[in-house]
């Protein structure tokens, strides 16, 4: 399957999986499938 077929929330979930395993957010986003933008934005939103 294509990282492109995947819902936003998968993604998400493996971005934290990665970052739990001490990837840094760029390589994790990336890994990921997600844009640097999009997830600096959400992190902003949260905190």
């Amino acid at each position: 399957m294509s990282i492109t077929n995947i819902k936003t929330s998968k993604k998400i979930e493996v971005l934290l999986r990665l970052l739990d395993k001490n990837e840094s957010l760029s390589d994790a986003t990336s890994k990921a499938g997600l844009d640097i933008r999009k997830v600096k934005q959400i992190i902003r939103k949260q905190y």
